[in-house]
């Protein structure tokens, strides 16, 4: 029997609006129509018509996932263009708010991968390990997301001792906790059975598509920004590369608990070893004429601003960000699949298309 079933735009397997045609012969899919731009709101077209205040206010809610790296990459991108310097304090701090960000991200998507397993005990674990990381997002900036911590040249607010106390303090909640629970389900049966050759997307169709972040890197392609082009406090806190080499869903499982451990060891080793100093950044008046770029490692993947400047304002601007789901790629991971695995193998790509369609 062959049918033809639609999901989205609107479901609890998409994180954002976008919608899939399944073409199903008897249990397995045999042909996806992937459709996005249910989203598309032309941020960066909208950059050069806007003051730097504004431009700074859009680009860090692009995203509520990667609030802080969207106005990090554009940060850093107006600093390139000026040639101006960032504190040892202030890119410690930066770093420290781009780690939490990630650890919140992943385990959401964790949470709703073990929901699609049906394995509630883990997923509420992972829901209370959640809320201990935006707990530590609000210990460190005062909110539960961070969509303001960024200014040119620094940070828009330093951190004091009792804010590095409770931050230290809750990620200690984290840390333990979540090493435990890898420890438990990363070779527990009911994951392996489930997950194992399940959504396979191989190290050749990552690069072929230009794949990137955790889904890139359970397919055994190593890059990260991170590592690979230093930025922030990055060199100086050295991130451990995280990949797999079976580029299906356990596979993408393992790099999500794996990163997320690796970013609370990141975000505390950062606060221990924060530097003294002004962190300060600044609301800038003029910009200098010439063209600057930042590339920068967003929860999702390769994240990079490049901005044009006549020496006034913003002329130009581009925003390449990861794009997790495309035609190809959701074709590559669903043909052949059991119609039953398709909302688990797409939750485990960790798309968002807030960032892609911007």
């Amino acid at each position: 029997m062959t049918y033809a079933l639609a999901l989205g735009p609107f479901t609890t397997a998409l994180r954002d609006p976008q919608r899939l045609v399944l073409q199903v012969d008897g249990e397995r899919v045999a042909d996806v129509d992937y459709r996005g731009g249910y989203n598309e709101r032309g941020c960066a077209e909208r950059l050069s018509r806007l003051n730097l205040d504004d431009a700074l206010h859009l680009v860090s809610r692009i995203c509520g996932s990667a609030s802080h790296t969207h106005s990090l990459a554009f940060c850093q991108a107006l600093e390139a263009l000026l040639e101006l310097d960032v504190s040892p304090r202030a890119a410690y701090l930066r770093s420290i708010g781009a780690e939490l960000e990630r650890l919140s991200s992943h385990v959401q998507t964790l949470i709703a991968l073990f929901e699609a397993l049906a394995m509630g005990q883990v997923a509420a674990r992972l829901t209370r390990l959640h809320g201990s990381a935006r707990r530590a997002m609000k210990a460190f900036s005062g909110k539960p997301a961070m969509p303001d911590v960024c200014l040119p040249g620094g940070v828009r607010q330093n951190l004091n001792d009792q804010q590095r106390t409770e931050t230290l303090q809750v990620l200690n909640e984290v840390n333990q906790p979540l090493f435990q629970l890898i420890g438990k389900v990363i070779d527990q049966r009911a994951v392996l059975r489930r997950t194992v050759e399940v959504g396979v997307f191989s190290g050749e169709a990552a690069s072929q598509f230009g794949a990137r972040g955790p889904l890139a890197r359970a397919a055994g392609v190593a890059a990260d920004v991170r590592i690979d082009q230093p930025y922030a406090a990055y060199q100086q806190l050295e991130p451990k590369l995280v990949t797999q080499d079976g580029g299906d869903v356990y596979a993408r499982v393992v790099v999500l608990l794996l990163e997320s451990l690796e970013s609370v060891r990141l975000a505390m080793r950062a606060l221990e070893d924060l530097p003294a100093g002004s962190a300060q950044g600044s609301t800038l008046k003029a910009l200098a004429k010439g063209e600057g770029e930042s590339s920068v490692e967003s929860p999702q993947g390769r994240l990079r601003y490049h901005v044009e400047s006549n020496g006034q304002r913003i002329t130009a601007a581009a925003i390449d960000p990861p794009r997790p789901l495309d035609r190809l790629t959701i074709r590559t991971l669903l043909n052949g699949a059991l119609i039953d695995d398709v909302p688990l193998i797409i939750v485990s790509t960790n798309a968002c298309a807030a960032c892609a369609e911007l």
